[in-house]
């Protein structure tokens, strides 16, 4: 399979057709980082695991709803295992929906939304958290489905797509 780079700003996006069933990760923890990791970013768009990475940089909505629409496929994410860091916990606290709303469509993240077949998550997780003392986040899955709608799980009672706000949550 040949693999299609996308250039933006000064960062590459490996988009290689992710597919329904492969999981959804996030490098990192979201609000930690201060710089895109590059050298994180290039092994894991060299990897052959990986259909596709993309810097977290306007929320992780647009970012997943990007990969979506150019590959005709949705995706499932679930809220409760996004992985916020120190800055976004301190800054939020205990309002789940402010986090959830901050992480979706407004943070500004250098972390990595990474996609990578599900039957290589686990030895690919191994090796990065060994390579870089980084931990990638499994937090949904690619599925067949509307490529413009993500469906957003919270705490596993069901899928809700999400627009624009989180009043659902609130």
């Amino acid at each position: 399979m040949k693999r299609r780079y996308i250039k933006k700003m000064n960062n590459y996006h490996k988009t290689d057709n992710p597919h329904p069933g492969d999981t959804i990760c996030i490098a990192g923890a979201l609000g930690d980082a201060t710089a895109t990791p590059a050298a994180e970013r290039d092994y894991l768009a060299h990897c052959q695991y990986v259909h596709s990475v993309t810097d977290i940089n306007d929320g992780i909505d647009i970012s997943i709803k990007r990969i979506m629409e150019r590959n005709g496929v949705s995706a499932e994410i679930q809220l409760e295992k996004l992985p916020f860091g120190n800055q976004a916990t301190e800054q939020y606290g205990s309002q789940l929906s402010r986090l959830y709303q901050y992480a979706l469509h407004e943070g500004h993240f250098y972390e990595l939304l990474v996609i990578v077949n599900y039957k290589h998550f686990a030895d690919l997780s191994v090796e990065y958290k060994k390579r870089f003392g980084a931990q990638l986040h499994a937090v949904g899955r690619i599925v067949e489905g509307d490529p413009t709608r993500v469906n957003y799980i919270e705490n596993a009672f069901g899928a809700m797509s999400i627009g624009l706000s989180l009043e659902h949550f609130c």
